[in-house]
């Protein structure tokens, strides 16, 4: 019989936590650059700069924050306490970070104040997704039950990446077409969605529950502790394929908005809505066959229909009718649904297999690792699209045009950027899950040996002990 340990309503209040997860990165992904170049008309290389300064920041507070909340001991747990205060913080982060201060006089008070916001978003961000990545491996002991709880979290993670993508296109497109006011962009962006994301992270906070065995002995802040999880080679895998995957997928959502604007004169809000509207419909049809499946395999299956068919968008003659560049961009969202949703599927797995060789569940440390490469995968892509604009001659918005006329220069390097980008990132992925270690019948091995070593009964010399380990480690 399952040991099933939470209730219906915990399991709803934890996967509604992730609107923040995907939601608030969707949201940054698609129209930050966008909002500094449009909005505030900042140079596009100097914009990405400022993304790219606060992800240095995070190479120090993302696997930091790991550390200490694998250490933190109090009466709510270890990593809610931080999840409850980020859930109040967010909505201070979201005020400051959308401020309108294109009329400011001075570009370096400008660079200043985005640099400071920026960086002040991106350490509340820390503080919730760190902690809130490791309780999706903590929130139950049962294997069943952590899956079934963690697909579940990550369709509602798609679900708000929809809602996170595609109102915030829309009403971006509305300021620029002259339909609504800076004002009014303000108070749905900054204040809106700064409570979506604020009240299930406070109830998280206060409604959950953390179901493992601390260890005794906490982790010492060093340089070693940070990297530790790396010394996992079924690890590392997962983060070549997480990268891989996060990368394109922030490419594709960052320039499918200049792609509709100045390529092809379609509706970004029309292309976003058909891929992540088809990636919804392909979930449920993933959930039946990922028991049957191999997860590694339902991570590549599809990517080679993704290469061809996004290589499609990018080529598709602006002079074309558009509905065929939606379709392209359909049949690309059917081929990289698996690969959008494997990589969190496989991490409670990758942490099973760290505590095996580690000694320790060290989930904060594992967490802190693929929350920053999350964030650093978003600011590469951006740095990269946003170099791209500037080297092909992309021409800034004035107060009266917002939509100026682009040179063919630019035209062809946001086609460059975008497609090609996404093909040869997903290409490096393809070639990472076919030669990925930690399959499930492995993942089934390592819980068996944990249970072994818990009992006090594991044998470290048996052959399908030693055969394992080689593998994996």
């Amino acid at each position: 019989m399952d040991n099933f340990q939470m209730k219906k309503g915990e399991k709803l209040i934890f996967a509604w936590g992730d609107v923040f997860g995907g939601g608030a990165q969707a949201l940054i992904g698609v129209i930050y650059l966008v909002f500094l170049t449009q909005v505030i008309r900042i140079n596009p290389a100097i914009a990405t700069t400022i993304i790219l300064i606060s992800k240095v920041w995070d190479a120090v507070t993302d696997p930091l924050m790991g550390i200490i909340s694998d250490n933190t001991r109090t009466k709510m747990g270890r990593r809610r306490p931080y999840i409850l205060a980020g859930g109040f913080l967010v909505i201070i982060a979201f005020l400051l970070l959308w401020l309108p201060i294109g009329g400011w006089s001075s570009p370096v008070l400008k660079v200043a104040y985005l640099i400071t916001t920026y960086v002040f978003y991106s350490t509340i961000s820390t503080i919730i997704a760190v902690p809130y990545s490791s309780l999706s491996a903590e929130i139950t002991t049962n294997v069943k039950e952590r899956n079934t709880v963690n697909i579940f979290r990550l369709v509602v993670s798609t679900i708000a990446t929809a809602v996170c993508t595609l109102v915030p296109t829309l009403v971006l497109e509305s300021f620029v077409d002259g339909l609504i006011s800076i004002e009014v962009f303000y108070a749905i962006v900054a204040v809106g969605f700064g409570l979506f994301f604020a009240l299930p992270l406070i109830l998280i906070g206060l409604y959950t529950k953390e179901r493992v065995v601390l260890p005794t002995e906490k982790s010492k802040f060093h340089a070693k502790t940070f990297v530790k999880p790396l010394q996992v080679k079924a690890f590392r895998g997962l983060i070549y394929m997480y990268l891989c995957q996060s990368i394109s997928m922030d490419i594709l959502s960052a320039g499918i908005i200049y792609y509709a604007m100045f390529v092809v004169q379609g509706s970004a809000t029309i292309f976003l809505g058909i891929f992540i509207g088809v990636q919804l419909l392909m979930f449920p049809i993933i959930n039946q066959v990922i028991s049957k499946v191999d997860k590694r395999k339902v991570y590549y299956f599809g990517l080679p229909l993704a290469l061809v068919a996004f290589l499609g968008v990018g080529l598709y003659p602006s002079s074309w009718p558009v509905e065929g560049a939606y379709a392209f961009t359909a049949l690309t969202a059917i081929g990289f649904a698996g690969a959008q949703l494997m990589s969190w599927i496989i991490f409670p797995d990758a942490v099973d297999a760290g505590e095996l060789k580690l000694g320790e569940r060290a989930t904060g440390s594992f967490s802190g690792i693929m929350t920053f490469i999350r964030k650093t995968s978003s600011a590469i892509a951006i740095q990269f699209f946003g170099i791209m604009l500037y080297l092909s001659g992309f021409v800034l918005p004035t107060d009266a045009v917002q939509r100026p006329p682009q040179p063919d220069s630019a035209l062809l390097g946001i086609r460059l950027a975008m497609s090609l980008g996404f093909v040869l990132l997903m290409t490096v992925g393809y070639f990472a899950a076919r030669k990925f270690v930690l399959t499930n019948e492995r993942s089934l091995l390592v819980r068996k040996f944990l249970k072994a070593r818990e009992d006090g009964v594991l044998d470290t010399n048996a052959p399908e002990y030693i055969e394992l380990t080689q593998v994996l480690f």
